[in-house]
């Protein structure tokens, strides 16, 4: 089995360098993935922009065993997406102006998919993935094979990360390491979290691991000295509720959100935390108790009032790294979905009452394309966000593509699809999957 290779083979593999791309992650991934957000979401702080859905694809027709998207990314050259489904399949599409086009299917895992990552900007075919069927997976979209495989035996795993020479992924409380080179396991964490491991994030500017868990505790791990689990711990923030999902975001991945089990979001300085000499990094930034309640009140005020008036959950969050602006993407049930600017320099500055609204009106709306939950919106990067803003996926299993750029739409002429968009609403099939899920995003 082909190693994809990437980085310097000299180094030590127990001493993580992460790719710089995760800079200033944020996901979600899944993962909301964090990406430079695209040219237009800036602008559109100024007021709400509605986009416009210029192509789309269903995933699935079986009706008697329907499926969803959990996750779809966008790869690092923008010229594909990848989503992971509810039936342990990966779907690969072609992307571009000209819409997205089915490319193929890959029988990745044996139980759900927890996660899929494309970790490095070089390597645009490196596709990896984690299951509860207790593997973390590389796959190589050029000849759409296995490239890589490793296995935490006898143990379900939620979430990885990939550094230069590791693998890092989260099971039932334990966190484990491989070395990408051999692909042989050289450590676990045993009992690093009371719970369920569900985030496992390498800081790409330093040789610091980030881990999150169902018991509501993020740990954070220094690994320049090796895979030692008592001397290599170093900070523990108490986020005071299960942690579903987080991300760094800032000029150095120094700052981190993290969206909780009940639709809150907090703001944490983390790397502040492990510093003894650097000020807060003890407690979250800011509490988004309401998070929900705050989006439905700032869409209120805007243009796109009518399609919020209840906010029904949280997908993730974006970091715009253009105008260092940290967006909250959050949904209704109808499949509407928003990017809500966080006003956090001016709670910093004490701007904002206590009990104020830190979300301000929606920069970007997302409405049209999806009929159910939308779990992921994955934004594109370079060159690619001058014509195309986002990829979004949901439990109607419909894949949609975005713009703000009225060229682009012209092009489409209308709404494409590399498959028959028509079908019946996902709300009532999607109970027979419940009991395949470990935790709903709402």
């Amino acid at each position: 089995m082909g190693h994809i290779y990437f980085g310097d083979d000299d180094g030590d593999p127990s001493t993580a360098s992460a790719p710089a791309a995760a800079a200033a992650a944020a996901a979600a991934a899944p993962a909301l993935a964090a990406a430079t957000a695209p040219a237009g979401m800036a602008a559109a702080a100024a007021g709400t922009q509605f986009a416009h859905c210029c192509s789309r694809a269903r995933v699935d027709y079986n009706t008697a065993n329907p499926c969803y998207v959990f996750k779809a990314i966008i790869s690092p050259d923008s010229s594909a997406v990848a989503a992971s489904l509810s039936n342990n399949a990966i779907k690969l599409y072609s992307c571009g102006v000209s819409g997205l086009s089915h490319v193929a299917d890959i029988a990745a895992h044996s139980a759900t998919i927890s996660d899929v990552q494309f970790p490095f900007d070089s390597l645009p075919n490196a596709l990896y993935s984690c299951s509860r069927d207790g593997h973390v997976k590389a796959w190589d979209l050029r000849s759409r094979q296995l490239a890589e495989s490793y296995q935490a035996h006898h143990q379900e795993l939620y979430a990885f990360s990939v550094s230069d020479n590791l693998v890092a992924a989260g099971g039932q409380g334990d966190v484990h390491f491989w070395d990408r080179r051999t692909q042989q396991r050289l450590a676990s964490f045993d009992d690093m979290h009371m719970d369920d491991v569900t985030q496992v994030l390498f800081h790409a500017a330093s040789s610091k691991l980030i881990t999150a868990s169902q018991d509501g505790l993020v740990a954070v791990h220094e690994l320049s000295g090796g895979l030692s689990q008592d001397d290599g711990f170093i900070a523990a923030l108490n986020v005071g509720t299960s942690v579903e999902q987080l991300g760094l975001y800032g000029s150095g991945g120094q700052h981190m959100w993290c969206r909780t089990g009940t639709e809150t979001l907090q703001l944490w300085d983390w790397l502040a935390a492990t510093q003894e000499d650097a000020a807060g990094g003890d407690t979250a930034v800011a509490d988004l108790a309401e998070a929900r309640q705050m989006a439905a009140a700032a869409a209120g005020a805007s243009s796109a009032a009518a399609l919020f008036g209840e906010v029904d959950y949280l997908v993730g969050c974006h970091w715009d790294s253009s105008s260092g602006q940290l967006l909250l993407v959050a949904g209704t049930n109808g499949g509407a979905a928003a990017f809500f600017p966080v006003a956090e320099q001016q709670h910093r500055a004490g701007q904002i009452p206590p009990g104020g609204n830190l979300l301000q009106q929606p920069a970007v709306v997302l409405n049209g394309c999806h009929r159910d939950v939308v779990r992921s919106v994955d934004c594109f990067a370079g060159t690619a966000a001058q014509r195309l803003l986002c990829v979004s996926a949901g439990e109607d299993a419909q894949l949609a593509l975005w713009t703000l750029d009225q060229a682009a739409v012209a092009a489409a002429a209308a709404p494409s699809s590399s498959e028959d968009s028509a079908g019946p609403s996902r709300r009532q099939q999607q109970h027979a999957h419940n009991g395949n899920l470990r935790r709903s995003p709402y």
